[in-house]
């Protein structure tokens, strides 16, 4: 069986818009599947039965991100994932939280709109030296740092390991959007010195919209607030005596309110086992690859390329400098090659299971 063939795509479709929403593994699919009808065929089928599916889960992000089971909550998506962090950081009237400008809107809504009386400051990364710009504007005032690992329009890869070193030192949190690195790169928790890492499951991860976790470090879990917390963020033996109540988990666990995704979270375990089986180096070589016939072919159909080269990831972004950026992507779609139109730019994101034959036709009908 090809790579290929693990998916479900129509076989005339050529996609190349990861960066947008992953495809379903056809393992994920069964899986799901097989969730939804035990649900059906028993109306309940037991805590145990959920629990083995929760648990899988979390060991299967945990070895993918080289983290711990218990350090991970599940969330919505991405998004969910920032707030819950941010909000059990203690933070008080006049601190200040920095905000990569050029981040994707999912962190700058959580800023703007959830943490009053904070000032919000919006610093560009963009092709700089990380620490240089946190070391440009920091004071006793900045409690936290919000970037993207993977900038989601250009795909710069933004360098995390020595940014994450520098603010610790300070006793300043960095929260790490994920969702573009996650499944495309090989993204080491340990090794990079990430204590909080929010992804949404539908992307590079390959898993169902409405699926995602918040990784938060043993030694970052201690400082935090732990105010977000629910009845499921116990340890609960079994659901047969409410008159009791459990204490929430001392781990991110807490984190985790009420009734899962369960069908959602199962699907999106399988999708991780498919990357973990593959392997996440191999798949960072594969898309590697991939990028470099393509950004080679793009430049000699005479494109502005956009993504800088030295921090290259998952994502090609570009502009032809003689046709229009729309006329290009509808022209691709006629041929049923799907990739991303974004602020009048075509943005490419190949994952492992692409060939170069198909970046070889894409760059052919350009």
């Amino acid at each position: 069986m090809s790579l290929r063939d693990k998916f479900q795509l129509k076989n005339d479709i050529i996609y190349l818009n990861h960066a947008s929403t992953g495809v379903l593994p056809k393992s994920s699919i069964k899986k799901m599947k097989d969730v939804i009808k035990d649900f059906a065929e028993s109306g309940y089928p037991g805590k145990e039965y959920q629990d083995r599916i929760l648990t899988q889960a979390r060991e299967r992000i945990a070895r993918l991100i080289n983290g711990k089971a218990e350090n991970i909550a599940f969330t919505l998506n991405t998004s969910q994932a920032i707030y819950i962090a941010l909000k059990n950081i203690t933070l008080y009237k006049g601190d200040c939280v920095i905000v990569m400008s050029e981040c994707f809107p999912a962190a700058k809504y959580i800023a703007d709109y959830n943490i009053p009386d904070i000032e919000v400051k919006y610093i560009s990364f963009s092709r700089k030296d990380p620490v240089k710009v946190v070391k440009n504007i920091i004071n006793r005032k900045v409690r936290v740092v919000i970037l993207d690992h993977i900038q989601y329009f250009t795909g710069e890869r933004i360098p995390i390991h020595s940014l994450s070193n520098f603010l610790k030192e300070k006793g300043i949190y960095l929260i790490v959007d994920g969702i573009q690195a996650v499944g495309s790169i090989n993204v080491d928790t340990k090794k990079e010195g990430i204590d909080i890492l929010a992804c949404g499951g539908s992307k590079w991860l390959n898993g169902p919209q409405g699926t995602g976790f918040l990784f938060i470090s043993g030694e970052a879990f201690i400082n935090l607030n732990k105010t977000h917390t629910g009845w499921l963020g116990a340890p609960w033996k079994d659901y047969l005596n409410f008159n009791k109540l459990p204490e929430p988990f001392n781990d991110v666990r807490r984190f985790e309110l009420g009734t899962r995704n369960i069908i959602g979270i199962a699907g999106l375990s399988e999708s991780v086992k498919e990357l973990l089986k593959y392997g996440i180096v191999k798949i960072e070589e594969k898309i590697k690859s991939l990028n470099s016939i393509l950004l080679k072919g793009l430049k000699n159909e005479n494109f502005e390329i956009l993504t800088p080269e030295d921090r290259i990831a998952g994502i090609i972004t570009g502009r032809p400098k003689s046709n229009s950026s729309f006329d290009v992507f509808n022209k691709l779609k006629e041929n049923n090659i799907i990739i991303s139109l974004r602020n009048d730019a075509l943005r490419f994101s190949p994952h492992f299971y692409n060939t170069s034959e198909e970046i070889e036709r894409v760059l052919e009908i350009i």
